[in-house]
């Protein structure tokens, strides 16, 4: 029991969605060794996946984050006195952050007697988190799951000082060093999954019947939240087209949105109300258990219109041999062997999106064996084990060199 590592993870999305974060934390926690490390996992809120990690046996907290302070005083004669307060408050929140936030974490480091923090998300976030490791002598790695084309000084400055920063994709890793991170250990480890938790636990038949939809449809969708760079309009465009050739189609749009995004959902169906599609786009709202209602999507369209930094959902649809079509920008390629794993495009090309969907609807052999070829892919190099693996080497030699 002495040499057992206790290992503190911190998911630091507030915003109130899950997102595949959330997911590959949960598949690397519940693989690790327990004969050498244990987990626990720190949420700045309550969320519908937390019993997922408790069902794997994953101790959990719930532990608020910082809550900038916020005055202004809304008087236009009082301008000039907003801008003193702009940056009294700026100041206060820095140090709040930077000092208040981080001594609270440094205490409950010490109380959970952890030997390594590991951020779940990027550079630019938990840097409080950052600084009560460095200040309780505790090594430090952090995920970078985005691709950022700018990182303020704060996050540079503490990046150098991380043991590891763990990137997602080749992509995500040629970014950071072309935007000035340094650190010498920068590591690619893909997400991984288990093709056995892609898994539906509704049948087809229940879910087609909720949503209305019989068994001579043609069935599409993109799958992740309601956000514009996720670019759920470009599929709603290229509906417009492939229904003039298979007007038995109906797209699906699976995901939560978070109130930052109302305005692009409100968007997106005044495009979908122009387009006269309203009897071909759902909505399906937040989905805890994605495997059911990806596994009734004959084609799963990936449509982003900025650079991709993984793209779970790729590698769930590959787990289940579904034919995918996604842009080719980020990590898409690493990814996906166009025409052999599946099929790209350029992001926000809707037309040839279109004819795409059309192809493989027409050609449903091509489709089928795209699909068997995208299983084999993940199984070579997307699998949990590899990333698991991949990342207990990662602990090991942070451990020896400490």
């Amino acid at each position: 029991m002495a040499n057992i590592k206790n290992i503190m993870y911190c998911e630091g999305n507030t915003d109130g969605t899950i997102g595949g974060s959330f997911y590959s934390l949960l598949y690397l926690v519940r693989g690790l060794d327990k004969s050498k490390y244990n987990p626990t996992v720190v949420f700045h809120s309550h969320h519908a996946l937390i019993s997922e990690y408790e069902k794997a046996g994953i101790k959990t907290l719930i532990i608020p984050h910082y809550k900038p302070v916020s005055i202004t005083i809304n008087t236009n004669s009082l301008l000039f006195l907003n801008k003193i307060i702009g940056k009294v408050q700026k100041l206060f929140n820095l140090v709040g952050y930077l000092i208040l936030s981080s001594l609270r974490y440094r205490r409950l480091l010490k109380q959970h007697e952890v030997d390594l923090l590991h951020l779940n998300n990027s550079i630019l976030r938990n840097n409080d988190w950052m600084v009560a490791a460095f200040i309780s002598g505790i090594p430090c790695v952090t995920h970078e799951r985005g691709i950022n084309n700018y990182y303020p000084f704060i996050p540079r400055f503490i990046s150098k000082y991380l043991k590891a920063i763990i990137s997602i994709s080749n992509s995500v890793t040629s970014t950071l060093i072309n935007n000035g991170i340094v650190n010498k250990n920068i590591v690619t480890i893909y997400n991984g999954i288990d093709p056995i938790d892609v898994i539906n636990k509704i049948s087809d038949n229940d879910i087609l019947r909720t949503l209305g939809i019989n068994d001579e449809i043609n069935v599409i969708g993109v799958i992740g939240n309601i956000r514009e760079w996720k670019g759920q309009e470009i599929a709603v465009k290229a509906m417009s087209i492939i229904n003039d050739k298979y007007p038995n189609t109906v797209c699906l749009l699976i995901g939560d949105t978070a109130p930052c995004d109302i305005e692009y959902h409100k968007r997106l169906k005044s495009t979908i109300n122009k387009l006269g599609l309203e009897n071909k786009i759902i909505f399906t709202g937040y989905i805890k258990n994605v495997a059911d209602y990806l596994n009734i999507l004959q084609i799963v369209l990936h449509t982003s219109i900025e650079p991709e930094p993984f793209g779970r959902v790729l590698i769930e649809a590959m787990s289940l041999s579904k034919p995918l079509i996604a842009a080719k920008d980020g990590a898409i390629p690493e990814i996906i062997e166009n025409e052999k794993s599946g099929l790209t495009f350029n992001p926000g090309d809707h037309e040839y999106l279109a004819q795409s969907v059309i192809r493989l609807i027409k050609d449903k052999s091509f489709a089928e064996n795209m699909g068997q070829a995208g299983y084999k892919r993940l199984m070579d190099h997307f699998h949990i084990k590899v990333n698991v693996e991949k990342t207990q080497n990662l602990y090991t030699e942070i451990f020896r060199t400490k």
